[in-house]
């Protein structure tokens, strides 16, 4: 999926015009490696530090290996748990790389 972005100008242009991006890639962007990557949507909230809500999307990267203190989706009892990584986690689906938040549901 591409967005073309549009450019609206009034007076004198930007002298950095030329170096402008048209296209954004936003699969590329937000799934680099499609074959390694999962979407969640998140239920509830996570307000400590990485400021997640409630129907936020985590996009999980299997390919990487988690570093402590890394964000992860793990399951316990068969449910997906979001958490910081602490080593002791056994049941690691993989590390979240991206949070895409929805402002408006249509």
């Amino acid at each position: 999926m591409y967005m073309k972005r549009t450019q609206r100008t009034t007076g004198f242009g930007s002298p950095a015009e030329s170096y402008a991006e048209n296209d954004i890639d936003w699969t590329s962007l937000l799934l680099p490696k499609p074959h390694a990557m999962y979407v969640f949507t998140v239920r509830g909230s996570m307000n400590e530090e990485y400021k997640i809500c409630d129907k936020d999307l985590a996009i999980i990267d299997c390919s990487l290996v988690p570093k402590i203190g890394d964000l992860i989706i793990y399951t316990v009892d068969g449910e997906f748990v979001i958490g910081k990584y602490t080593g002791s986690e056994t049941d690691l689906v993989g590390v979240v790389s991206r949070l895409v938040r929805l402002l408006k549901l249509s």
